[in-house]
């Protein structure tokens, strides 16, 4: 009687326990490295749009002044155009909180028309090429950058 009393009890042994947790185990561990990496990249993505933003909003402000207020006024910090016509204000901070953890540099170039390309000048002769480069990561800022460029007309 003992004997059959056994036989009928229903359920999982141990050893199908355990095999069960190893083929989970085998199935799981490679889906967190896909949570990480997703992770990873929605941040990466997140960065970028919020470099872009930045400066997408810095060219904006500069399209909106005129010729001689992008010339002598924008950006802010101190900018003098050296002798090969070129101006650069680096390792600026935008006030608002959203972007605390980006830097950017504003690059002015005079330039002409030359065919139909614009090619670096020494002189103020009418035209001005506008570059915005967003930075973040790491401390100098330069892990990964975003660079918009516009040319504005006297």
């Amino acid at each position: 009687m003992r004997f059959r009393l056994l036989k009928d009890q229903a359920g999982y042994s141990l050893v199908e326990v355990m095999a069960s947790i190893i083929i989970l185990s085998i199935a799981i561990i490679p889906m967190v490295g896909m949570f990480d990496m997703g992770l990873n990249a929605a941040t990466r993505g997140s960065n970028y749009d919020k470099a872009r933003s930045l400066a997408k909003k810095q060219m904006e402000i500069a399209q909106s002044l005129s010729y001689a207020g992008v010339k002598n006024n924008f950006p802010n910090a101190p900018c003098t155009f050296d002798g090969s016509g070129l101006c650069e204000a680096t390792n600026l901070t935008d006030p608002d909180a959203e972007f605390s953890n980006f830097r950017y540099t504003i690059r002015k170039q005079y330039v002409e028309l030359s065919g139909t390309n614009f090619v670096n000048n020494n002189n103020d002769e009418g035209y001005m090429q506008i570059t915005v480069i967003v930075g973040w990561g790491g401390a100098s800022f330069n892990d990964t950058t975003y660079t918009t460029t516009s040319v504005k007309a006297k």
